[in-house]
């Protein structure tokens, strides 16, 4: 135990005094200019910028900024007006500026003389406050900078002359190393030695793979003679299919991947059942080594490539367009989204910031946002995907359909109930009626709403039929069919019965303009006494147009063509009526969907579909939001490509497939480096370009920019092959250099910018997870792609963490713990943290001690010892090597060391019988204890006596359970304690006899060593609190809680008692519970029923393993 408890303290330890160390450093030294998240940064941009934009700049900004106050920049944020500051980061609630936006008392409200921001704008910049204000990083002085044209990034990709290294220490194994070896030299620097095969092999496997190599494909490797040995594992590892499991996670980071929409409202199912598909196709694509410029192309518009037909698997691809938030249906935030993580993904452009205004850095004005905007704004996603490959089986997909179909049904039926609704008389008669109330009384927006729904009448028909009576009774020459409803009209309510047979007569004489089957209609029936007698009138005419079954003649036909124009609600049919649905219709409808979703996502006959976008029938430009606002249009911006890219105009559809030839070119500076950029942040640890989204004009040139011009042409003429890129990279000495430093180096080269050594990685959440699952045996690695897998489903731990499902809305803790890509937006990289919760899982979470446990059952074990062929297998399977002599001594000593606390359970409650003891007098002054024999155990009930008879001849009814019990009436039952410590405790519990029968029991409290603490009576029906409020007990001082009979009648002596001890600082008096007796009630093995049970020592030993240094890292 000493060494567990040992390594436990070291790993908290490490933990708490960087803590420490970070609070104490940020007292001490002056405030650093803040460093803000990726993630926050895209925040802000996204949306707190567009508020300030819109709301503030025209008062607060430059020249203009009103006392003082400037909001488009931090410094004039932090700056505040001329009088006092307008926020404090990380405290809301006491800034002024949100106070001002909140329109709080005493506080000016802001926006001036607008209205107040919405309730999302809020909180926006609520949070922004919260985070500290994050913003991007600013230039000096008034950002004035070099011209956009001289800027690194924006310089086409010349192939650089590989530099002459004469230093023979420093020979290159391939160009890459020459590039290197070159700065070394300048620097007076050598590379680090190779490390050796051992550590390359893990690392190379790692790398390629996501997992560990087992021990004896290790040694295979570590005892190869030959010196293309390297070379060879590579090729291996690139052809493994594992590889693109590996690699496509990195992607799916860029991708902000997720298998849900994030948050909907409505009762909406919010998962996606084919984002899967994406998923595997990625991995598919790079396990084929399908070229880089064509794996974009087909993300941006497979749709349109040219060979692309409706059932092709490369249509997955567009999942890299459509698996992104859905915003609620927000169609603007959609397209801003697909914006980003298009163009800082591919091209390492914040083009998002030119949304509202012109770029602050780069030269991207807003109306190039806009034109790619209306590339995607001629898109649009299906209403059905298209299916891209077969079910498992015929018999599954007829099940499938079988399914499917019953639903569609019910949708069918229920459309076709509120479309025969709008059609019958009575109704008909009732939305006419309100129609012309709201014409009459000028009935509109919110009121009209309410209304129509007070009447129970869907809004959306009864707005038809508004305008329906507005049209054709607001003019002066009516048409034959509604004259008579527009002479009616203009009747007063009060005389209408006086004066209609006057209109009646005028409308029905020989050779009225009225339209004959309407005059014969009113000359059937009586004069009307009031207009809903009218509106009767015509909802029967209507009803029975609608039926078909009237006469087939010009004046009939003349009353179809009006019932039917285009803007009627009659003209709608049964498929389209969802435009005229409730709220209530809605959630009905959501409901139907939500069961065809989750057949899609269950059902194992359900067919592959790819969550494609199509070009719109008719695409179209857009107009300029001035200031974000789609209210504020300006001028066109014509569909095309980036003005200082060439600046295309796209006229093919949509412009996608012009859109992704423009940035999968060649000809274009970013592209390539973007992506050389990204494979060489996860070979290394760290970038050759600071920030890996943001190649922008406020990024400086990288360290290394030759190396990254010259793997960027050869990437490209090597056909965008990420294989070959990969080879190059890890056959060189800077790749297979070891980790180790120098004093030299750390002086010369402490960043490792000039790539003197090699970097240690911490594995990251996916990879940690692989490894732990596949050393322990419970991962199946053949089993690939396919659905989402819950985290709670039963085979969970045989899946890579890739097929796990990602849920943007309820994001599962430790994959977020261990610094997972957030899937709310596109994920530049993954920043290494260490939190205390990363420590407490490895040390204390269920999957740790479950993986542990199956790989202990597995090892070879002679009886209960653990010795060096138990400890060996270990070795061997969790760090793929032999363990050393000093470390199988320390390994036998750990198990021993928990193989002694498995034998002790601390604060262990004992339960018996208890023989009165009396003096000469006769009174009682203990009771000797006598143990119990038997545990008894049902699901309701667990109790301790002497035999499992109930009452037993000897013994009675004698008994402890879970909380109480019964005495005998000649034996006590007693519940013992006994003290693991010196020091002082309280005892507290009541002790209740509920019972109004008998005469009651007696409760004792009871030490071996003081006495009796406490002695009552409890009467029937009553309880009372035994409580002993301050002892001083030594290690193994025995505290007795009796209850005995009271003169040995035991009627109805049940009783209650579930006695606390806590434990009592001597110092400041404040108690700390030590054990309950029902939570720490022991079963037959001695052990507390309710709490877990040890961990098997051996299986702590894994665990010490999987949690150790040389496992978590990579060297």
């Amino acid at each position: 135990m000493a060494f567990s408890l040992t390594f436990r303290l070291m790993l908290t330890g490490g933990v708490t005094a960087a803590c420490t160390a970070s609070l104490y450093s940020a007292s001490t030294k002056p405030e650093a200019e803040p460093v803000f998240t990726a993630e926050q940064i895209t925040f802000f941009e996204k949306n707190v910028r567009p508020v300030l934009a819109e709301n503030c700049y025209s008062c607060h900004e430059g020249h203009k900024a009103k006392s003082g106050l400037m909001l488009n920049s931090r410094a004039g944020v932090m700056r505040g007006t001329d009088y006092k500051k307008v926020i404090i980061p990380g405290d809301p609630e006491n800034s002024v500026l949100i106070k001002a936006i909140r329109h709080a008392a005493g506080a000016e409200p802001m926006p001036a003389k607008k209205p107040q921001l919405a309730a999302n704008q809020i909180e926006a910049l609520v949070q922004w406050v919260k985070m500290g204000a994050p913003w991007p990083k600013e230039a000096a002085g008034d950002h004035q900078h070099a011209s956009w044209e001289d800027h690194w990034a924006f310089q086409k990709v010349a192939k650089p002359a590989v530099p002459v290294v004469a230093n023979p220490k420093l020979k290159p194994a391939n160009p890459l190393d020459a590039f290197v070896a070159a700065k070394l030299e300048k620097a007076g620097l050598d590379f680090a030695p190779q490390t050796d095969r051992a550590i390359l092999g893990r690392r190379l496997y790692v790398t390629l793979t996501g997992l560990p190599p087992s021990f004896e494909e290790l040694q295979a490797f570590v005892k190869d003679p030959s010196p293309d040995a390297p070379a060879k594992l590579i090729d291996d590892l690139l052809n493994s299919p594992h590889y693109g499991e590996r690699w496509g996670r990195y992607w799916l980071d860029v991708a902000r991947y997720s298998d849900t929409e994030g948050y909907q409202v409505g009762g909406k199912d919010y998962r996606f059942p084919y984002a899967f598909t994406y998923r595997d196709w990625v991995v598919d694509s790079l396990n084929a080594d399908m070229p880089y410029d064509e794996f974009l192309k087909h993300q941006i518009a497979a749709d349109r490539i040219a060979g692309a037909d409706a059932g092709s698997k490369n249509l997955a691809a567009l999942g890299f367009l459509t698996v992104g938030d859905t915003f609620i249906s927000n169609k603007d935030l959609q397209t801003d989204d697909r914006i980003d993580v298009l163009t800082r993904g591919t091209l390492g452009l914040t083009v998002t910031c030119a949304r509202c205004h012109d770029h602050k850095f780069d030269p991207i004005p807003t109306k190039d946002y806009y034109a790619i905007y209306g590339v995607f704004s001629s898109s649009e996603i299906p209403e059905e995907f298209p299916v891209i490959g077969k079910a498992s089986s015929e018999v599954e997909y007829a099940a499938y359909r079988g399914e499917v179909s019953k639903v569609e049904e019910k949708m069918t039926v229920f459309r076709k109930e509120v479309f025969d609704d709008m059609r019958k008389a009575d109704r008909m008669r009732e939305y006419l009626a309100f129609a012309q109330q709201a014409v009459k009384e000028d009935i509109n927006g919110e009121a009209f709403r309410g209304k129509a729904g007070q009447l129970k009448l869907r809004d959306r028909v009864a707005s038809r039929w508004r305008e329906f009576v507005k049209r054709h009774t607001a003019t002066s020459k009516p048409h034959p069919v509604m004259m008579a409803w527009k002479e009616f009209s203009t009747l007063p309510k009060e005389g209408f019965e006086q004066a209609s047979a006057g209109v009646k007569d005028k409308l029905t004489k020989e050779g009225s303009a009225t339209n004959a089957v309407i005059r014969n209609e009113l000359a059937k029936r009586p004069a009307p006494k009031s207009m809903d007698e009218v509106l009767g009138l015509y909802a029967d005419v209507f009803v029975t147009c609608l039926t078909g079954k009237e006469p087939d003649n010009a004046d009939w036909q003349a009353v179809r063509s009006v019932l039917l124009e285009p803007q009627s609600p009659m003209a709608v049919p049964v498929d389209q009526v969802d435009q005229f649905f409730t709220r209530k219709d809605t959630e009905t409808m959501t409901r139907f969907r939500n069961e065809i979703k989750k057949i899609e996502l269950s059902s194992p006959g359900a067919p592959p579909r790819a969550m494609v976008m199509n070009d719109k029938e008719k695409p179209n430009d857009v107009r300029i939001f001035i200031r974000g606002n789609q209210g504020r249009p300006g001028e066109v911006a014509p569909r095309g490509f980036l003005t200082f890219l060439g600046g295309q105009k796209f006229s093919k559809g949509s412009g996608r497939e012009e859109l992704a030839n423009a940035i999968a070119s060649r000809d274009n500076p970013l592209t390539a480096r973007v992506m050389v950029n990204r494979v060489w942040l996860q070979h290394f640890g760290s970038p050759l370009v600071s920030q890996t989204s943001d190649f922008g004009v406020q990024t400086p040139a990288p360290v290394q920019l030759d190396l990254l011009n010259w793997l960027s042409a050869s990437f490209m003429e090597q056909g965008w092959s990420l294989k070959n890129l990969h080879r190059v990279i890890l056959n060189s000495r800077t790749w297979q250099q070891s980790a180790v430093s120098t004093p030299d180096k750390d002086l010369k080269d402490a960043d490792n910018t000039l790539l003197s050594r090699q970097s240690r990685q911490r594995l990251d959440y996916e990879s940690m997870r692989d490894a732990m699952i596949d050393v322990t045996g419970t991962l199946n690695p053949a089993k690939m792609g396919g659905r989402p897998v819950a985290l709670n489903a039963a085979d969970v731990n045989s899946r890579r963490s890739l097929y796990l499902i990602v849920d943007r809305y309820n994001q599962a803790t430790v994959p977020a713990m261990f610094d997972f890509a957030n899937p709310d937006t596109h994920s530049p990289q993954r920043y290494n943290t260490t939190v205390p919760q990363q420590a407490l899982f490895l040390m204390n979470s269920p999957f740790m001690r479950d993986q542990s446990g199956k790989l202990a059952a597995k090892l070879p074990q002679e009886g209960s010892t653990i010795d060096s062929q138990t400890i060996t297998a270990l070795y061997r399977k969790v760090l793929q090597r032999e363990p050393k002599l000093e470390e199988v001594e320390l390994a036998q000593r750990f198990v021993n060391d928990a193989m002694d606390l498995q034998d002790k359970p601390p604060f262990l409650w004992k339960y018996g019988a208890g023989k009165p003891q009396r003096d000469a007098s006769g009174k009682i002054t203990g009771y000797e204890f006598i143990p119990f024999a038997t545990y008894n155990g049902t699901k309701s009930r667990k109790w301790w006596s002497m035999s499992k008879d109930m009452p037993d001849k000897q013994w009675s009814y004698t008994q402890w359970a879970e909380g109480g019990g019964h005495p005998g009436s000649q034996h006590a039952t007693v519940l013992r304690w006994t003290s693991p410590f010196d020091g002082t405790i309280r005892i507290s519990g009541r002790l209740d006899r509920d019972n109004p029968n008998g005469n009651g029991i007696r409760g004792l409290i009871i030490s071996n060593k003081q006495g009796i603490l406490v002695n009552d009576l409890i009467a029937p029906k009553s309880e009372k609190n035994m409580e002993v409020a301050s002892l001083a007990v030594t290690r193994g001082e025995v505290i007795d809680f009796v209850v005995d009979s009271e003169n040995g009648d035991t009627n109805s002596d049940s009783f209650d008692w579930r006695p606390a001890i806590y434990g009592v600082d001597e110092v400041n008096g404040k108690t700390t519970l030590l054990t309950k007796s029902d939570e720490d009630f022991n079963d037959a093995s001695h052990w507390p029923i309710k709490r877990p049970r040890p961990q098997n020592p051996l299986s702590q030993l894994v665990q010490v393993l999987l949690m150790s240094n040389e496992f978590q890292f990579v060297d």
